[in-house]
């Protein structure tokens, strides 16, 4: 009768055990990466009755997770281009309405005054069309500085974002190397941690929230690697991330990998989370819109320019400049970028000879030797070798650059922007209306 009741409660003790696996996977239903559990019953030990083995009854074998590795592989790559689209949708938002919207965009203000450039022209003797054309170049040039400025604001704030997630990307990958051995020592002692897998788990889909990477699992053991096979977790030791001004342009922030003795730059491979839609939208949609919009503001105040130096004003004199130069001091100073790390001191100076030629590209200069250069541009196109003892320096797509400074090295690197500053430059220089030339001479 004794064995009777101890199978009798062996089979109550099971059941117990489902129900309360039953009722912590109810309870949990909302938890966040938590996996439903399940028992397994086993026979429990049989004994001998003379030539016989009599069961005494069930245990409980394990209390396994619901796991699937292929849908979880599938959940982790949704939820890192999920990130990535939602980042890339949250900026380009902003600029879409900004460059389309009448009231800020730039082609109500360029309409405004070609209309009055139109009117001044048929009435040079309009004193007021005159005056009114000077307003609406002013209110244009504004508003190429305000966008350019607001655009500038947009870097500087992805440069900020970049700065929070790599941090957060740092808790991610210490929390899972901290798993991992947890995981590793309640293995080795026999134990199926169902717990701490799961929070590994969505330790790793958060970190895919922020960026793409890749898992690789042995011995119950994650690694993590980033973008090309840089290693963001190996067993219990992690590397850190950190978002820093780029080598070549400062302005924007490149990522790099930061291990023991070195650091490696991994902007370029990276894909995948926020950080990958940040990085996607700046060289995608950013980098052109402050390119191109810089182009726009250089070639209407150059057309501008020229054509009023070739006609009369009120006074019969030559016309005057209506907005400043192009090849301003300042602005040749500002298109060119030495890379951190230039063994030489000089720099470009980048001179518009053709606005008309112009890109919304930017360039890598690269030196050979002291005196020669390769130039490539931003889309992959080869450019061509030049040197600095060109005279007269070559055209580049509509620019020359004439290296201050130096000697330089081989090696020594330069990043050239034609066009993206020249919203930010543009400006009337003109306030006496008479001095608009309207007459040939």
């Amino acid at each position: 009768m004794a064995s009777l009741i101890n199978i009798g409660m062996s089979g109550l003790n099971a059941s117990q055990g489902a129900l309360a696996t039953v009722g912590n996977n109810i309870a949990n239903a909302n938890t966040s990466g938590y996996s439903r559990q399940q028992i397994v019953q086993g026979s429990a030990a049989s004994q001998q009755v003379g030539g016989v083995f009599i069961g005494t009854g069930t245990t409980l074998a394990d209390v396994r997770r619901v796991y699937n590795s292929y849908l979880d592989a599938q959940l982790q790559t949704t939820t890192s281009l999920n990130g990535d689209a939602q980042a890339y949708l949250d900026q380009i938002g902003t600029v879409d309405k900004l460059l389309s919207d009448k009231n800020t965009g730039v082609s109500a203000a360029l309409s405004s005054f070609f209309s009055s450039l139109q009117t001044a022209a048929a009435a040079p003797g309009d004193v007021s069309a005159r005056q009114l054309l000077l307003t609406s170049a002013q209110t244009l040039s504004n508003r190429f500085n305000s966008i350019s400025t607001q655009l500038n604001q947009q870097n500087e704030g992805i440069n900020s974002q970049l700065d929070t997630l790599t941090s957060m990307v740092n808790q991610h990958t210490a929390t899972i190397a901290s798993l991992n051995k947890q995981i590793a020592q309640a293995t080795t002692a026999g134990n199926t941690p169902n717990n701490l897998l799961d929070a590994r788990n969505e330790a790793v889909r958060s970190l895919n929230e922020l960026v793409g990477v890749t898992v690789q699992e042995h011995d119950n053991v994650y690694d993590i690697t980033l973008g090309t096979g840089q290693s963001l977790v190996q067993g219990s030791t992690s590397n850190t991330i950190s978002a820093v001004p780029g080598k070549v342009d400062k302005s924007q922030y490149s990522i790099q990998v930061n291990f023991q003795q070195s650091s490696s730059d991994v902007t370029s491979v990276i894909s995948g989370g926020k950080i990958g839609g940040l990085l996607r939208y700046r060289d995608d949609v950013l980098a052109p819109a402050m390119n191109d919009l810089g182009r726009t503001a250089i070639v209407v105040a150059d057309a501008i320019n020229q054509q009023l130096g070739q006609g009369l004003d009120a006074n019969g004199e030559f016309g005057s400049s209506l907005f400043n130069s192009i090849n301003s001091a300042t602005a040749i100073s500002q298109r060119s970028q030495a890379a951190t790390g230039n063994i030489g001191a000089g720099n470009f100076n980048v001179s518009i000879a053709d606005s008309g030629a112009l890109t919304a590209y930017d360039y890598q200069v690269t030196f050979t030797s002291a005196t020669e250069y390769s130039v490539k541009r931003s889309d992959g196109t080869d450019m061509g070798a030049f040197a600095t003892t060109d005279n007269p320096a070559k055209v580049i797509d509509g620019f020359t650059l004439d290296l201050k400074g130096g000697p330089m090295t081989a090696g020594d690197a330069f990043k050239v922007s034609p066009t993206r500053s020249g919203a930010s430059n543009i400006g009337v220089q003109m306030s006496d209306a008479n001095k608009l030339a309207f007459a040939g001479p």
